[in-house]
């Protein structure tokens, strides 16, 4: 009957034993890091396909941008101011801005006593013509016509100033007093500017006609230069042709001569993101997050014109909230 014995293990082979194991745990251990490491890399696009992000979108679109100069000045309207014919409280019924026609009743006044008592007697005040009702007078209504320059002193010029007056609905209206102007949107409206030469980069000249605008963006207008006065410091009066209502909205503003025009996608620079040292933008494409290279054309304050992005294509506004691949809702 034979027996079993243990033989000794040589200290070359326990060496190497303990050589295998920890090239075996060093192994695993590289093996977890470079999985880190690749997790770590990949952790936005993991991010962005696992997580839903909501963000603002807009389809690009063609449009323009311009390169201007600053042309300050007063717009000179054909209004007509309508007055109370006795006094009382003023209902209004058109809204500011409307348009309306001529003989359209604009105001009711609600006759008052000269204690303030309503007596019962009430009175419609039609417009005298067509055009925009504005309830806000500014005491230039008949100060300021085509024929300023010849009408007003260099004194007067420089003294023009708003004087604003409205009565808020259901306010007391005293007789003569001013309740509203109605403003003539389809003649030719005129625009008394002021500027100096240098700051202007060039002077106007009678019969110059201008391409003009209320912002970069447009939409343009012409202009004609009619008269001028003075050389360096200058006023003069430029007829506008075809303005767009939002120039008869307001009194003094600033007008914006059009030295070039440049079309294409227009976007926000709030769009543009920063990618390597490249500037692009977010698009939702089949409702995941894309970036596109872009190439800037023109930038005009906080609007571009860029390439690399197509009319429609949806374009996300808010980019900082993005990751390449993640799902937009």
């Amino acid at each position: 009957m034979s027996r079993l014995t243990m033989v000794p293990v040589g200290k070359e082979a326990l060496r190497q034993r303990r050589r295998q194991a920890f090239l075996r745990l060093a192994a695993v251990a590289l093996l977890l890091a470079v999985l880190g490491a690749g997790l770590w890399w990949m952790k936005d696009k993991i991010t962005g396909y696992l997580v839903k992000v909501t963000v603002d979108l807009q389809a690009a679109k063609n449009g323009q941008l311009a390169e201007t100069r600053e042309l300050p000045g007063w717009v000179i309207r054909d209004e007509k101011v309508v007055h109370a014919s006795m006094a009382g409280h003023v209902q209004r019924l058109v809204k500011d801005g409307d348009r309306v026609r001529v003989g359209a009743p604009v105001v009711r006044l609600k006759g008052v006593s000269s204690v303030g008592e309503e007596m019962g007697s009430q009175q419609d005040l039609p417009s005298p013509r067509a055009g925009l009702i504005v309830y806000r007078l500014d005491g230039l209504e008949e100060v300021l016509d085509p024929r300023s320059l010849d009408e007003l002193s260099t004194e007067q010029l420089a003294a023009l100033a708003e004087r604003p007056a409205e009565i808020p609905p259901d306010g007391l209206a005293q007789a003569g007093q001013g309740l509203f102007k109605v403003i003539d949107n389809v003649e030719k409206a005129h625009f008394l500017t002021h500027y100096n030469v240098k700051d202007l980069g060039g002077a106007l000249v009678p019969s110059r006609r201008l391409t003009l605008a209320l912002s970069a963006s447009g939409p343009t207008f012409y202009g004609k230069v009619l008269q001028v006065r003075g050389t360096d410091d200058v006023w003069a009066v430029i007829q506008l042709l075809n303005p767009p209502a939002d120039v008869f909205k307001s009194r003094r503003l600033p007008l914006r001569i059009v030295d070039k025009i440049h079309k294409g996608i227009l976007l926000s620079k709030d769009t543009l993101v920063d990618r390597n040292g490249e500037k692009g933008v977010w698009l939702a494409v089949k409702n995941r997050a894309e970036w596109r290279p872009v190439q800037i054309k023109v930038a005009v304050g906080d609007q571009l014109i860029v390439d690399g992005v197509a009319e429609g294509e949806l374009v996300v506004l808010n980019p900082a909230l993005v990751r390449e691949g993640q799902e937009i809702k």
